[in-house]
């Protein structure tokens, strides 16, 4: 795998990461609308509701597909070495290395993610999606350690390889 084919990878990784972003931020898009209606203390026309996040939304779709654009024009003109690219090896022990952090990090911040549940008489969404997004975290880590040969192939797929 030479520096091309790497930065291709990320390119596509940052594109996934960027989609989920904006799915994940349109709500709080929504809510920043409901407060400035309550400082304002007047409504919104719906139209500029829809026009905004239509935009948000456009503005994100065209980034990301600019983005894959970027990935695949890179790909293509990658030129493969074997005498620069990683081994089979090397490349799971770097998922490996990836996975181990991952738990570690999901371990570190689980324990405090948990710390709502003796002060709480209602459990909130927002209180549970925080201890879900580690375990998710910390089950995505633990696969990149017990299982590198998947995500190697994964990334080969990515890269135009399969």
């Amino acid at each position: 795998m030479n520096s091309q084919q790497v930065t291709a990878i990320a390119l596509r990784l940052i594109s996934i990461w960027l989609l989920i972003q904006l799915v994940l931020n349109l709500p709080s898009l929504v809510l920043v609308f409901s407060s400035i209606e309550q400082y304002q203390q007047q409504e919104i026309p719906q139209g500029a509701y829809v026009g905004i996040i239509a935009a948000f939304l456009l503005i994100g779709f065209v980034a990301v597909f600019l983005i894959n654009k970027a990935a695949t024009s890179v790909l293509a003109r990658a030129k493969t070495d074997s005498e620069k690219s990683l081994s089979k090896d090397s490349q799971k022990v770097l998922f490996q290395l990836a996975g181990l952090y991952f738990v570690v990090d999901a371990i570190v911040y689980l324990p405090r993610s948990l710390g709502f549940i003796p002060n709480a008489t209602e459990i909130s969404v927002s209180n549970v999606l925080w201890p879900v997004g580690l375990v998710f975290q910390l089950t995505i880590g633990l696969w990149l350690v017990s299982n590198s040969s998947f995500w190697l192939n994964l990334f080969q797929k990515l890269r135009g390889r399969a």
